[in-house]
């Protein structure tokens, strides 16, 4: 039997005041409505109690890895992804500020050529012992080789940029100790060199930093290694750490015109390692930006480019598919939310009485509602 995670970050949504529809109810999505009518559904819960509703928290808790005990931060996992020897980590955006407001946290979608000049300039700024390493458009990594306190660690304070759009900055720079100075030096050294490269972004942000982890393998707790297939280090850092295989997929943007169709055939060839998981980030990136008409377009793409593929070529008898997004990323307020986010599971013809993969439809699923940390075990 092979088995298929199917997860579009950031699906899960509010209802629109205009539509009183959320984007999901409002998209055309024929084909996850019938994975919802030939399989059961419900409701996940992705987020621990006490967890801010990061992506890295989320998805780690859908691959049955318990963050209570692993988790250390969003930048180590993205340097498990590039395979980075360091003490210290953190996910570093390239982002634009106006007038000391958080304008746009992907560095108006900066290319991946105009980044790489950004942090070649950078890294001829700095210091020893502290790099920065290049990921795709505006995400990128910080490296700290230098020993910090553990309290240091726990008293430092910083804020996703994706979160403050459109506040003034000052609050929400990094704060508390010896850490945060230094990461503030550095956020003011990048507003100096950064217009000398690009007009998209204007300053650095680093956030969510810590020390590399160690994740339970995959092969140990369930006996074999799975396929990861994402286009963001993120997820390309889980499946590392889990020491799934990552497979890496030409022309992917993790915006909406990503390279659906590559992304789908990666999957289909995977499928023949038993476990996949396929994640795909452009809806979450619509949620970001507030933009509900493309968000609905996105869903829509994500139904028929990515799901519609790949099950006009799987034999539904031989596979088991779960589908779910990480958490909600409303329209109306641009950034995740802790809610449970609706799920479907076509395995071993079981059904229930949903016809329509929604959040309101998946609700009153046979399901009911799930701990994120048993998912696994209900597909596999």
């Amino acid at each position: 039997m092979q088995r298929l995670l199917l997860i579009p970050d950031g699906m899960a949504d509010w209802k629109n005041p205009k539509t009183g529809k959320t984007p999901l109810e409002e998209a055309d999505t024929p084909n996850m409505d019938f994975l919802a009518k030939e399989g059961v559904c419900g409701l996940a819960k992705t987020i621990p109690d006490g967890f801010p509703p990061g992506s890295d928290v989320a998805n780690l808790t859908i691959l049955g890895v318990d963050v209570r005990k692993y988790y250390t931060g969003r930048g180590p996992i993205e340097a498990i992804a590039k395979n980075i020897n360091t003490k210290i980590a953190f996910r570093c955006n390239l982002v634009y500020v106006r007038d000391g407001v958080m304008i746009d946290y992907s560095g108006n979608r900066i290319s991946d050529e105009e980044a790489e000049k950004v942090i070649e300039i950078l890294n001829c700024e700095v210091e020893e012992g502290i790099r920065f390493y290049r990921g795709k458009s505006y995400r990128h990594v910080l490296a700290i080789d230098r020993d910090f306190a553990e309290r240091e660690l726990k008293m430092l304070k910083t804020t996703p940029p994706h979160d403050i759009t459109g506040k003034k900055i000052d609050r929400y720079l990094p704060r508390g100790g010896n850490l945060a100075k230094l990461l503030n030096r550095l956020i003011e050294m990048s507003e100096k060199v950064l217009p000398e490269v690009t007009d998209k972004a204007n300053m650095i942000w680093p956030w969510s930093g810590g020390k590399i982890p160690s994740f339970p393998k995959l092969i140990d707790k369930k006996g074999f290694r799975g396929v990861m297939i994402s286009e963001v280090d993120l997820l390309q850092g889980i499946g590392k750490g889990l020491g799934m295989k990552v497979v890496e997929v030409e022309g992917v943007t993790g915006y909406v015109d990503t390279n659906y169709r590559g992304l789908a055939k990666a999957a289909l060839r995977a499928l023949r390692d038993d476990f996949v998981v396929l994640h795909l980030e452009g809806i979450d990136e619509a949620g970001h930006e507030g933009d509900y008409e493309l968000k609905v377009e996105a869903i829509e793409l994500y139904d028929e480019k990515i799901v519609g593929y790949l099950l006009d070529r799987i034999d539904l008898e031989e596979t088991s598919i779960m589908l779910l997004p990480d958490h909600p990323t409303p329209v109306t307020v641009k950034t995740h939310v802790a809610e449970p986010v609706p799920l479907l599971l076509y395995k071993n013809n079981k059904k229930d009485d949903v016809r329509e993969f929604t959040e309101k439809a998946c609700s009153k699923g046979l399901l009911g509602k799930v701990d994120g940390l048993r998912l696994m075990d209900l597909l596999l």
